[in-house]
């Protein structure tokens, strides 16, 4: 056999081996932390108020999120959000699932320039909480099976400033938005038949603060007082960034706005 064969051979064989390590133990993933929604109603006058209900997707936790907000005069803007969902992996043999809820209240200063313009920040606190119930999958040669590996639950506070600048026009609006926000893990705790995920969830316990940095994209169309939405947020935690958060979520949603719009009120060429 020649020199080229073996290595081709062997990394043959080490491939299959690393496969078969991998299926040896696997399970569905739980994250323990999902980004929720950006707050981006882009105000441009007082008395307008923004409704957002949208769909939440990401590596877990698929979510139904709600957005109210308020502009007041002197520019202030108002709101809160709710986000709820969660993950059933369930079989017939074992429960592999996950819940997820989060609320947050938020106010801060929005103004619009050069007609199109909207310069936004908010800031905001927020509380949630987190439910697991662990499975995993004991693959041996063709025998084996799902395992339980217990629950774990979790409680969580989060503290948040974002600005954002954007455009909004009758039928489009889009904006950037850039979240600096804390998060911190008031309480987690598992049950003792935990095995294959302690090692992570003691992980989150000796790092239960965490800065994580978000950036978001926001694109709406259609016509007032209705636009469809399409917010892109990601999450870096580089404070933390070995622990299980997710990194990436899309939302898909209808965003309503009632009262006077600045722009129908702005003679046509000016600023």
């Amino acid at each position: 056999m020649n020199t080229r064969n073996w290595i081709v051979n062997r990394y043959l064989f080490l491939t299959i081996i690393s496969a078969l390590l991998l299926f040896n133990s696997c399970s569905y993933p739980h994250m323990y932390h999902s980004p929720n929604m950006m707050t981006v109603p882009l105000f441009n006058d007082k008395g307008q108020v923004s409704l957002m209900p949208a769909g939440s997707f990401g590596t877990v936790n698929p979510s139904f999120e709600l957005q109210a907000a308020f502009a007041l005069p002197a520019h202030i803007g108002l709101g809160g959000n709710l986000m709820t969902g969660g993950k059933d992996h369930s079989g017939d043999t074992y429960d592999d699932l996950s819940k997820y809820s989060y609320f947050e209240g938020f106010g801060g200063f929005y103004t619009s320039f050069k007609t199109i313009g909207v310069f936004e920040i908010y800031a905001g606190y927020g509380g949630g909480s987190g439910q697991h119930t662990f499975a995993y999958n004991e693959w041996d040669w063709g025998s084996g099976g799902w395992v339980q590996d217990g629950t774990a639950d979790m409680k969580f506070s989060k503290i948040f400033i974002q600005p954002d600048v954007g455009i909004r026009m009758k039928t489009i609006e889009a904006a950037f938005s850039l979240r600096l926000s804390n998060i911190t893990f008031n309480e987690i705790n598992f049950s003792s038949d935990v095995v294959y995920r302690r090692d992570e969830l003691l992980l989150l316990r000796s790092n239960n603060t965490s800065w994580l940095i978000e950036p978001g994209f926001t694109f709406r169309a259609g016509h007032d007082p209705v636009k469809f939405q399409v917010q892109g947020v990601f999450s870096a935690n580089p404070s933390n960034p070995d622990l299980s958060f997710e990194r990436f979520r899309l939302n898909l949603g209808i965003n309503v706005k009632f009262g006077k719009n600045k722009i129908e009120n702005t003679p046509a060429g000016a600023e």
